[in-house]
């Protein structure tokens, strides 16, 4: 609880911060309460968010297009052209293909592949859970519209999108860690 209170405190300063975040004198330390990034720095505009929704949309198809059966537990997610795959195939070669596809998709500047192998059988267990995803955001106290993605897949905690601060980060990836039912939690969120 402690640290959702230093997370609220750290989001409250990004809040209040104005579009450009104080620069230190050279070799003059800037004090950490204005170090924190300006809260645009942080979220997705709405014409970042639309773009990330079009690369999506498009890394989607590009892995449907590979085998249908074998990627139809493959769930994509972006923030700011860093494409996330999560889920599971059944063969490794179907991994690597579904990263080359992504990586090949215009306006993708990174592929985060955490893709697993399951049997064809056991695919179906790899959906989304917005029952424990609501429940992540709660605790984390972050709504879907704030940039921030989290996607529960089979216990785990996917989180991309922005931090504050590198602490704020591991904060929000170890409250994320409390939420029952959350087995671990793969964060890649990142700071300025």
């Amino acid at each position: 609880m402690r640290r959702f209170a230093a997370l609220a405190l750290v989001a409250l300063l990004a809040a209040c911060q104005t579009a450009q975040s104080p620069r230190p004198e050279a070799g003059g330390a800037t004090p950490a309460a204005l170090t924190v990034p300006a809260a645009q720095d942080i979220e997705r505009s709405r014409g970042e968010a639309g773009r990330d929704e079009a690369i999506k949309a498009a890394v989607t198809r590009r892995v449907g297009e590979l085998d249908r059966r074998a990627t139809r537990a493959v769930t994509v997610e972006v923030w700011r052209g860093r494409v996330l795959l999560m889920g599971a195939v059944i063969k490794p070669e179907q991994r690597r293909k579904a990263e080359q596809a992504a990586a090949a998709t215009e306006g993708v500047t990174t592929v985060l592949n955490e893709l697993v192998l399951a049997e064809d059988k056991a695919l179906d267990v790899f959906a989304a859970d917005p029952a424990r995803e609501d429940a992540v955001r709660r605790t984390l106290g972050i709504d879907s519209g704030t940039g921030t993605v989290v996607r529960v897949i089979n216990g785990v905690a996917f989180l991309l999108g922005g931090a504050p601060s590198t602490e704020a980060a591991a904060a929000m990836k170890a409250d994320a860690t409390e939420v029952e039912g959350i087995k671990w939690v793969v964060s890649h969120l990142s700071a300025p």
